[in-house]
């Protein structure tokens, strides 16, 4: 049998570690932060994801507030917790409905609350504050969760050059990421692109690649253009695999890889074949409460 050449990196101990981190700095706040849950469905995995956040907000010292709701009264309430000044943030456990009216509720969350980081809707230039003299802030600029999630794991692992500018950091890297969802894939791109990455983001329509403009006037740098690439194609030219797609189409072959090779994955089934350690350097099997910390990191963020 062959000597596995690299390691499993497990999320939990990672975790735990910026629980540490968000306690100090929760510590710091002069007030109580609350973050709010919105739970209006049987769908097993949301109970779950509520759970796991309370015990994590109670972990590092953060009032959470979950209410049970009847689906037709969620985009009402979540208008009521808009409006609270006691409430920072806002998380609504999706699917809900299952359909379009879930797009339109994710519309809802007010951009200052959003710590989900799920309104796609332009926000206004200026938010009011809840609290205190009435005056305006700039809305906050956060990343899903789960494409937070897997920042702070790229950091962990240590691909980052530090030494360069921020939208430099990852120049060296091409990346591809199976999955271009609104919620996951899109966002990690366009994340990672920013950093100086060559995205290759896969999805049923095919490859696109992801990279930062090189004209310094433009407002949004990070541009995309389809290509005629395959799936196989983009791994195979790639240090990074980031997978995301729970269907067996999009299953990466080990023979694809190369030896040294970064493999995350993100689907809820496994993406990876037993052997990736065979080739990788780093595995990540999952991202797990990382998408917690992710999330409590943008209830922080929002509060600033």
């Amino acid at each position: 049998m062959p000597t596995p050449l690299g390691e499993t990196v497990l999320p939990e101990r990672l975790a735990r570690s910026m629980y540490d981190q968000l306690s100090d700095r929760i510590r710091k706040f002069s007030k109580r932060l609350c973050l709010a849950g919105v739970l209006a469905s049987d769908d097993a995995g949301s109970h779950q994801y509520a759970e796991w956040t309370r015990e994590t907000c109670q972990t590092v010292g953060v009032d959470f507030c979950l209410v049970r709701l009847s689906p037709r009264n969620v985009a009402t309430y979540i208008k009521a917790l808009n409006a609270n000044p006691c409430i920072h943030g806002i998380i609504v456990y999706y699917p809900i409905f299952g359909d379009s009216r879930d797009e339109a509720l994710k519309n809802i969350v007010n951009h200052a609350k959003d710590v989900e980081a799920l309104n796609r809707e332009p926000s206004l230039q200026f938010l009011e504050v809840t609290e205190g003299p009435e005056q305006a802030r700039l809305a906050p600029t956060l990343v899903p969760c789960t494409a937070k999630a897997v920042e702070f794991i790229l950091h962990h692992i240590g691909i980052y050059d530090q030494r360069l500018p921020a939208t430099q950091q990852l120049r060296e890297w091409e990346i591809c990421i199976i999955n271009r969802s609104d919620v996951v894939g899109l966002p990690l791109a366009r994340l990672l692109a920013g950093q100086g990455a060559r995205i290759y983001s896969v999805d049923i329509t095919g490859v696109q690649l992801f990279h930062l403009d090189s004209d310094p006037y433009r407002v949004d740098k990070v541009q995309s253009v389809a290509t005629q690439w395959t799936l196989q194609d983009a791994v195979r030219m790639s240090g990074v695999i980031i997978s995301g797609v729970p269907h067996s189409t999009f299953k990466v072959d080990t023979k694809w890889l190369r030896r040294g090779v970064i493999c995350v994955n993100l689907s809820s089934c496994k993406n990876f074949k037993p052997d990736v350690l065979e080739i990788s350097s780093k595995f990540v099997p999952r991202v797990g409460n990382l998408t917690i910390a992710a999330l409590l990191n943008n209830l922080l963020d929002c509060v600033n």
